[in-house]
């Protein structure tokens, strides 16, 4: 009886759901449209805003099967994510490449590094928890970690296997895209079994 107990999504996952969709899409977007320097800053917002609804979104659904655990999940995610948007809005206006702004880019590498951790750590949890459908939830943690590569920062896409460690980053963002876009996508459309994952979480047990 527990598998069939769900309920409804409420117009605010939903709403929520909505925007993680949209931030998904225009995450893969620049993969079939290059876009301009302007455009693309937009972009970056769009997509941590509807990251951060995914996280909010997910969380309210799989709190009552762990919910300190998907609080130290979503909390560092949400604040990871706003730090990266706060650094895209920063960066409007700023010569392109900063090279001169050393302090600048050194705190946007932090911010990199922690969106695509922390977003790894929080898809990781939802599997764990498994409220949310499993294979959105891992394509979006194996995209984030594989994506960590593709920070310049790091050199390795000018190492000797640049082409190969920048294709792969590359595949990495595309999945977390993907991932981003089919939590959206349940968000919107799916009854999860709350009861069932609270039933076989380890704190219930």
């Amino acid at each position: 009886m527990a598998h069939a107990v769900a309920r409804t999504p409420s117009n605010a996952t939903r709403a929520l759901g909505l925007a993680g969709i949209l931030g998904g899409l225009v995450l893969v977007a620049a993969f079939v449209v290059s876009p301009g320097l302007g455009l693309n800053a937009v972009r970056l917002v769009v997509f941590s805003l509807g990251a951060i609804a995914v996280i909010v979104g997910v969380h309210r659904w799989q709190a009552p099967a762990g919910r300190n655990l998907s609080l130290a999940a979503a909390i560092p995610a949400i604040a990871a994510n706003a730090w990266f948007l706060a650094m895209v809005v920063l960066s409007i206006g700023r010569p392109q490449p900063p090279a001169a702004d050393v302090d600048f880019r050194l705190v946007a590498f932090y911010a990199d590094v922690a969106l695509w951790l922390t977003d790894a750590a929080f898809a990781l949890v939802a599997l764990r928890l498994g409220v949310v459908q499993r294979w959105p939830a891992l394509a979006l943690a194996v995209g984030s970690i594989v994506a960590i590569a593709g920070i310049d920062r790091l050199g390795l896409v000018t190492g000797a296997y640049g082409s190969i460690v920048s294709v792969l980053a590359q595949t990495g963002i595309a999945l977390a895209g993907l991932g981003w876009i089919l939590l959206g996508i349940g968000l919107v459309t799916s009854r999860p079994s709350v009861d069932r994952g609270a039933a076989e979480s380890p704190s219930a047990r």
